[in-house]
């Protein structure tokens, strides 16, 4: 069975070439353009990774994963963060939310599929 990737960006040219990507490499993917609408996603969908922007319109990433995170329903889902933030202090930032693994835009897609593969083919 395909394991489920729900992309969460505002960036609909970005999240469509992600998709084509992890869909041509065998994923089910699922896509939320704002934090509000990803977490409701989430519930709906349980995917086995998320893949998460943090400037975003209604709730930023970093809001979206401490909400993910304190729920028991699905704290243990592995986020992956993909931004164009250069800020000092992203890095532990991410490591303090719990962040699984972090990717800076711009980005090759083989890059961000070799983080996503690694992540859900750990057994």
């Amino acid at each position: 069975m395909a394991k489920k990737i729900l992309v969460i960006d505002d960036e609909h040219e970005l999240v469509k070439a992600v998709e084509i990507r992890l869909r041509a490499s065998g994923y089910e993917v699922e896509v939320a353009y704002d934090g509000a609408s990803g977490i409701e996603k989430v519930k709906e969908t349980s995917p086995d990774l998320v893949l998460l922007d943090i400037i975003m319109p209604k709730m930023n990433g970093y809001e979206v994963c401490e909400k993910l995170i304190a729920d028991s329903e699905t704290k243990g889902i592995p986020i992956i963060i993909f931004t164009a933030s250069q800020k000092k202090g992203l890095e532990a930032k991410c490591n303090d939310l719990g962040v699984t693994d972090f990717i800076v835009k711009p980005f090759e897609t083989e890059n961000l599929l070799n983080i996503v593969n690694e992540i859900l083919n750990k057994d």
